[in-house]
């Protein structure tokens, strides 16, 4: 993609698909009222779980690019992955615990 009209044009596209992949769905259930304890009981579960298979996946990848690939810049791309990861996972502990 050498030309940034295509580039800026493929990632807003790439942008609307995935904030609409979110976005329709749960106004859709929000309508039909189909937000019940146990649907918020298993997404908050599965979250849990999607988030600590996501951290096993940065580990694997660390020790990966450090280990077999002796890469350094994937090795602080991988670090900064995990910084981002655990960051945003501390806001939402936070937002969680004002909440409570």
């Amino acid at each position: 993609m050498d030309n940034p009209w295509v580039s800026l044009i493929f990632w807003l596209f790439l942008a609307t698909i995935i904030v609409s992949a979110f976005y329709f769905p749960r106004r859709i259930m929000k309508k039909k009222k189909q937000y019940d304890e146990r649907f918020v009981y298993n997404d908050h579960l599965s979250r849990s779980y999607g988030w600590i298979g996501s951290l096993g996946v940065i580990f694997v990848a660390w020790f990966l690019s450090l280990v077999i690939f002796h890469s350094m810049i994937a090795f602080w791309l991988i670090s900064a992955i995990y910084v981002g990861h655990m960051v945003s996972y501390m806001i939402g502990s936070a937002i969680a615990n004002s909440r409570n």
